[in-house]
């Protein structure tokens, strides 16, 4: 062949691998084949082994599909993209991990690349796939160089998801049972609930397993050990350790207060020797045996109680784990029908007697909070001061916790649906409390609750504007919570005796936030709605009095259910159904103009931007009579809800 036949040839090859590395593809150009021995058939889950499709959230880092060359299977194509990453790209990669997501402090960055660089082994490959299918969301953001050359999040996590499906039923180890906590976590946020919970049940399993294995006199199945150098086997029980305890903050996370009982409660892990979590220099370095004594003797429970030493930032996971312990018991008193639950309305009961299930957990967790160094406290301190540590994350999450329990506490007895004068009180439906508060106690409620919504807000805006935003389902959810009440005292500042003026523009600061999440994570999706469909009834609620005289809570349920549910779903349409049978029923002469207004309804995209929602909304005014009654001018919205994009 002549000289220019060859280079044509050879400029001909290497823009076909251009092309097959940036090609966009179908999932019908997926090969279901995959490395090893179908690992999907022992899960009967379809599709592990394929590139799932575009579900509306961010598809790769360049913005297009990676296309395997036809010689390999998509998940070679993946195991070979995995273990071909540059070092500096990894490295940058888990350090997005290990910040932006606190309640996982499981990665121990030395000892995994060495891990990577030298062994290699198929469980480093799926824990490391299983990260950048989380981290994938900061990518853009972080300036990651090589970005043009990483897969999509899917690609990632399809893989994670095949070569779990294999290694999880295998001998337990550990990194297979953190790969599973991570996927746990990105399933979550996929809305995919019951394989997110999965995932976590199978986690804990196999730390029971390696922990029994240690622990037992004689272990049903032990395992050969030979001499390990002492430092590394402190690394090693430091990585173990803070696993344990990741898969104790999952649990409580991923059920959110529902009715899934728990693998590990804080008994067991006392009863089977798991030392406390350890903190940040611990979990680098390791630990002696004189430290590891110590640490025995010093179990979580206990140190809810000291005063002796108060918690840094440096021990700042310990802090998640005794704070999602809180949070659990906070979640599961509201979603078991908080006051509404037999007896709670007795005066023995009762928010402000000492003693009640209430005050139980009020006084748990303001202890919890007293352990803390003051350092820890926003907002006498800020975010940007523990960025300069390299800890803004760490401090954003542990200030989230303990304002949204706040929060959640004191909302159960606050009116769903109050009037524009309604001063801070108790229940107004039914069962409705059988003794008297003191004086002062609703204002006293009021200012905490609507003071921890603004410190939500605020958090999150700071964090944001210094880099340090975190898109993870919890903080996702304290967004939400933070952003629908500020709407609420927004629409009745009455409610918090005009304290909370600036609560317009704190919406705006969880819209922003959940208006980025959303993108990234499916779950944020549901959260908008629900956000959208309660400003529709406080807008009608508070520029009508008479439209809902005498409604409360309860014939609003399904909207009251959603606003507290960390694993809400779309219910559009019972919202809807709820919001205009209350009207109805208040007002039977707007039953001929129903179908108009149902027409509007089902007219309006409640998944556009709210934005977009009012400008329909306006649009519809123009058309059917009712809107006009229902809502003020799209000026008068904007002006309202976004002051800050007003001329």
């Amino acid at each position: 062949m002549c000289e220019h036949g060859k280079s044509t040839m050879s400029k001909m090859s290497k823009k076909k691998r251009r092309d097959c590395r940036l090609r966009p593809y179908s999932t019908a150009e997926a090969d279901p084949s995959a490395a090893g021995s179908s690992p999907s058939a022992l899960t009967n889950e379809p599709g592990l082994n394929e590139i799932p499709r575009s579900t509306g959230q961010s598809q790769g880092a360049a913005g297009v599909r990676c296309q395997p060359p036809m010689h390999l299977s998509y998940s070679d194509f993946t195991d070979e993209h995995i273990r071909n990453l540059s070092a500096n790209i990894v490295l940058k990669v888990l350090n997005i991990f290990i910040n932006k997501f606190p309640e996982l402090g499981i990665l121990h960055l030395p000892s995994f690349m060495q891990e990577l660089q030298t062994t290699c082994h198929n469980d480093t490959k799926t824990l490391l796939a299983a990260i950048l299918s989380v981290t994938h969301c900061y990518f853009a953001q972080s300036n990651l160089a090589g970005l043009e050359t990483l897969l999509s999040r899917e690609q990632y996590a399809s893989y994670a998801r095949a070569m779990l499906a294999h290694s999880s039923f295998q001998a337990p180890r550990l990194q297979v049972a953190q790969a599973l906590l991570v996927m746990g976590l990105f399933e979550w946020g996929s809305r995919e609930f019951h394989r997110a919970w999965i995932y976590c049940g199978i986690a804990i399993r196999i730390m029971q397993a390696i922990n029994s294995l240690q622990i037992a006199p004689y272990p049903a199945d032990p395992q050969s050990s030979g001499s390990q150098d002492p430092s590394q086997e402190a690394i090693a029980s430091a990585v173990q350790n803070r696993t344990m305890w990741a898969c104790f903050i999952m649990e409580r996370l991923i059920s959110s207060g529902t009715y899934n009982p728990p693998m590990l409660p804080l008994s067991e892990m006392e009863k089977i020797k798991v030392l406390r979590p350890f903190s940040a220099v611990e979990f680098a370095f390791g630990t002696d045996a004189t430290s590891q004594r110590s640490s025995m003797e010093q179990s979580l429970a206990t140190l809810q109680n000291r005063n002796s030493h108060l918690l840094d930032i440096t021990q700042a996971f310990e802090v998640l784990v005794a704070g999602f312990d809180i949070w659990t018991h906070v979640m599961t008193f509201v979603l078991n029908d908080g006051r509404r639950a037999p007896e709670m309305c007795a005066p023995r009961n009762c928010p402000w007697v000492p003693g009640s299930p209430w005050s139980n957990t009020r006084n748990r967790l303001e202890e919890w909070r007293a352990n803390q160094h003051h350092r820890l406290h926003y907002p006498e301190n800020s975010v940007v001061a523990h960025i300069t540590l390299g800890y803004g994350e760490s401090f954003t999450y542990v200030n989230l916790i303990y304002y949204l329990c706040t929060l959640m506490l004191h909302r159960e007895y606050f009116p769903f649906l109050p009037t524009s004068e309604t001063l801070p009180r108790g229940p107004v439906d039914h069962p409705q409390l059988q003794a008297e508060a003191p004086p002062g106690w609703w204002d006293k409620s009021a200012l905490e609750m609507f003071g921890a919504t603004e410190h939500i807000a605020r958090i999150l805006h700071e964090a944001a504007e210094c880099g340090s935003e975190l898109l993870t389902p919890f903080v996702g959810f304290c967004a939400f919570s933070a952003a629908y009440m500020n709407l609420y005292v927004s629409k009745f500042p009455q409610m918090n005796l005009g304290r909370s003026p600036h609560a317009g523009q704190h919406l705006q600061y969880c819209l922003a936030y959940l208006e980025v999440f959303r993108r990234e994570w499916k779950l944020g999706e549901s959260w908008m709605t629900t956000i959208k469909h309660a400003s529709l009834l406080y807008e009608r609620a508070s520029s009508d009095r008479a439209r809902y005289q005498g409604k409360s809570r309860k014939d609003f349920d399904i909207l009251h259910q959603s606003i507290h549910e960390f694993r809400v779903v779309d219910r559009s349409h019972q919202y809807i159904q709820e919001i205009e049978g209350a009207e109805r029923a208040t007002d039977p002469s707007t039953s001929g103009t129903t179908p108009a207004t149902n027409a509007a309804s089902d007219s309006l995209d409640l998944d556009a931007p709210l934005n977009d929602l009012l400008t329909e909304v306006s649009t519809y005014a123009h058309e059917q009579g009712m809107w006009s009654h229902w809502w003020p001018s799209l000026e008068e919205m904007n002006v309202l809800l976004f002051p800050d994009n007003m001329p």
